[in-house]
C-alpha cells in the first residue's frame, strides 16, 4: 500500500481490517467498553474523528467474545435516512423500526440463534415465520430508501410494529437462547439537518431501552436536535469524540494509526519527524484529515507539507464548510457569517500580536458568552460539524465572572495562514493554553448583521437539493483513488448512478464477488451520503 491508498473511512475496512489498524488509547478503551456495556450512549463528533470505527471495534470484540459474553453486537446505518421524503414524518419512523428489526434478525440468524422454524419474531409480522418477517422489513425499507427514484410508485409506509413490540421479540429471544442482551449499534443516527427525523429517532432510542436491549448512537456535533422526549442528561450518556491534542501520548498514537495502515512509511515518519508531528498536530485529533494530509503530501518532507496545510486547510475545509450554504439555503446567513467571523475577525486578532511582538500567539481557544445570539450559536455549532471548531468545555466562567462556552480553533486552520505552516504548528504544540481565549461577549458588535434572524424558520430544502445533484460526477466525493476508479470501469460515474446501483451490479466487474461488492456499495454508499449530508 501507498500513501496515495490509505483509508480514509472505516466503511473502506471489513472487519478483520478495524481489528489490524486499531491503535489502542485509554480514551479509547474506556469508550469501547462503554460502547458494550447496558448504557445508552450518545457518541458524538465531527466527520472524520472516528466513531464508525469505534462503533465497529466494539462489534468485532463483542462478535469475538459471544460464546463467552452470549452479548449480541447488531450494526445498523441510517445514512440513507437523507433520501427520504422528509414531509411524511411516518415514512422515516417505519423505516428506522423496519431497518432495526431486519438487522437484528440477520444477526440472530448470522450466530445460529434463530432455527428456520423459530417464532421470534413472528408478533411483528402477524405470525409469519422469521426469516418471512425479515424479508418483508428488508423490502419495506429498501422501498421507501429508493423512492426518490420514482415519485409517483405507491408505498407501502406502515411497518406494524413499535418500540414495545421489538423489546417482546428480543426479550423473548434472550430467553429462549440464552443470549444475555443485544447492543445495537446505530451509525448516522441522526441525520444533519433533517430535525423531525432526529427528534423521531431520539423518541425510539428512548423507548426501546431494556434490560435486554441497549442502544449506542452515533451522531454529529452542533447539527443534532434531541427534541423534547429524549433528555440527554437523564436519557444517555453523551461521549464526545475527540483526541486531546495535549495529551502525551497524542502524537504517538497518530503515528501509529497511519504506520499500522502502511508499514512503509514508518521510515519517511522517522526521518521527518517535526514534519509528520506538525500535521498530526495539524489535524486536531482527526484521524481521517491526518490519513488525508499525509497522503497528499506524497513524499513527506517540509516543503510538501507546507503545500498541502495551506491547500487544505485554507481551501479545502472552508470550501466544504460554504458548500453547506449551497445545500441548505436556509443556512445561509449563519454559515457565511460564521467564515467571516472566523477568517476576518479572530484568526486575525490572533496574528496581530505576532506582528506586534514577534513571536506567534498561543491562544486557540475564544470563548462565547451563553446569551449571545440564537443565529451566532447556530453559526458555531456547524464550524463544529465542519470541524473547524471543537467546543472545548460549556458553563465556563471567563473573565468579569461571565459564564459561556469555550471553542477550540482546528490548528490547521489557525496556522494555514502563517508563511511557515509547519513550524508555527510546532511551536504552538509546545505553548497552547487552554486558559488563554479570546473573548466575545453577549452583545459583541460583530453579532450584529446577524443578531436577529430567526434559526428556527430556516429552511430545509433536502428534496429539491438531492434532485439537482444526481448528475454530479463521482470526481467530488471523498473516497480513495481506487475505489473511484473502479466505480468509473463499472459506469458509475455519477452520484445518481451510484444511488441507483445494487450490489449486483458492481460484481460485474472482474474479480468482485458478494463480500467484495457489499464493501464497494458501503463505500460508495456512505461517500455519496456524506456529500448529500454536507
Amino acid at each position: 500500500m501507498s500513501a496515495n491508498e490509505l483509508h480514509f473511512r472505516t466503511e473502506d475496512l471489513t472487519l478483520e481490517d478495524v481489528g489490524k489498524y486499531f491503535v489502542e488509547t485509554g480514551f479509547d478503551r474506556q469508550t469501547i467498553n462503554s460502547l458494550k456495556s447496558k448504557k445508552t450512549i450518545v457518541l458524538q463528533g465531527a466527520r472524520g474523528v472516528g466513531k464508525s470505527f469505534l462503533l465497529k471495534v466494539a462489534q468485532k470484540e463483542m462478535n469475538d467474545d459471544f460464546s463467552n459474553s452470549k452479548t449480541l453486537a447488531v450494526y445498523v446505518t441510517f445514512n440513507k435516512s437523507g433520501l427520504l421524503d422528509s414531509s411524511d414524518s411516518e415514512r422515516f419512523k417505519h423505516w428506522m423500526l423496519a431497518k432495526i428489526c431486519e438487522r437484528i434478525i440477520r444477526e440472530a440468524r448470522k450466530k445460529g440463534l434463530l432455527q428456520s422454524q423459530s417464532s421470534v419474531f413472528a408478533t411483528l409480522s402477524s405470525g409469519q415465520s422469521d426469516d418471512a418477517t425479515a424479508s418483508r422489513l428488508e423490502t419495506l425499507w429498501k422501498t421507501v430508501e429508493d423512492a426518490w427514484k420514482n415519485e409517483s410508485t405507491p408505498l407501502e409506509v406502515d411497518s406494524g410494529i413499535d418500540p414495545e413490540m421489538i423489546k417482546d421479540a428480543v426479550e423473548d429471544l434472550c430467553d429462549q437462547t440464552g443470549t444475555s442482551r443485544i447492543v445495537l449499534l446505530i451509525d448516522e443516527a441522526a441525520h444533519v439537518f433533517i430535525p423531525e427525523q432526529q427528534r423521531q429517532f431520539f423518541t425510539v432510542m428512548r423507548d426501546l431501552r431494556s434490560p435486554y436491549l441497549s442502544v449506542k448512537a452515533a451522531v454529529y456535533p452542533g447539527v443534532t436536535y434531541f427534541g423534547d422526549s429524549f433528555q440527554l442528561s437523564h436519557d444517555a450518556e453523551l461521549i464526545n469524540v475527540n483526541r486531546n491534542i495535549q495529551d502525551p501520548t497524542y502524537l504517538t498514537s497518530m503515528r501509529d494509526i497511519v504506520i499500522r495502515q502502511d508499514p512503509s512509511l514508518e521510515a519517511s515518519i522517522t526521518q521527518n519527524g517535526a514534519v509528520f508531528d506538525a500535521l498530526a498536530f495539524a489535524s486536531s485529533g482527526n484521524p481521517r484529515t491526518l490519513l488525508k494530509t499525509i497522503s497528499a503530501t506524497s513524499k513527506l518532507n517540509s516543503n510538501n507539507a507546507q503545500r498541502v496545510m495551506k491547500e487544505y486547510y485554507r481551501d479545502t475545509m472552508w470550501g466544504e464548510h460554504s458548500a453547506l450554504a449551497d445545500r441548505y439555503i436556509g443556512h445561509r446567513a449563519v454559515i457565511d457569517w460564521g467564515r467571516e467571523f472566523l477568517q476576518q475577525h479572530v484568526i486575525p486578532m490572533l496574528r496581530s500580536k505576532q506582528r506586534q511582538t514577534g513571536d506567534p500567539d498561543k491562544r486557540i481557544y475564544l470563548w462565547i458568552h451563553r446569551d449571545a445570539p440564537a443565529a451566532v450559536k447556530e453559526a458555531l455549532r456547524l464550524l463544529c460539524y465542519s470541524g473547524i471548531l471543537h467546543e472545548a468545555g460549556s458553563g465556563l466562567v471567563a473573565t468579569r465572572g461571565l459564564t459561556g462556552t469555550r471553542y477550540m480553533l482546528n490548528v490547521g486552520i489557525r496556522t494555514a495562514p502563517e508563511a511557515d505552516p509547519v513550524t508555527a504548528a510546532n511551536w504552538l504544540r509546545g505553548n497552547i493554553s487552554i486558559k488563554r481565549m479570546v473573548e466575545f461577549g453577549a452583545n459583541h458588535e460583530l453579532y450584529e448583521s446577524i443578531a436577529r434572524l430567526d434559526v428556527e424558520k430556516m429552511d430545509e430544502e433536502r428534496q429539491e437539493f438531492i434532485k439537482s445533484q444526481l448528475g454530479r460526477t463521482v470526481d467530488e466525493l471523498d473516497m480513495t483513488a481506487f475505489a473511484r476508479g473502479r466505480l468509473k470501469d463499472l459506469g458509475f460515474d455519477t452520484v445518481g448512478k451510484i444511488l441507483a446501483a445494487s450490489e449486483t451490479d458492481f460484481q460485474q466487474a472482474k474479480w468482485v464477488g458478494p463480500v467484495r461488492s457489499r464493501q464497494m456499495m458501503n463505500i460508495a454508499t456512505a461517500a455519496v451520503m456524506e456529500y448529500l449530508s454536507g
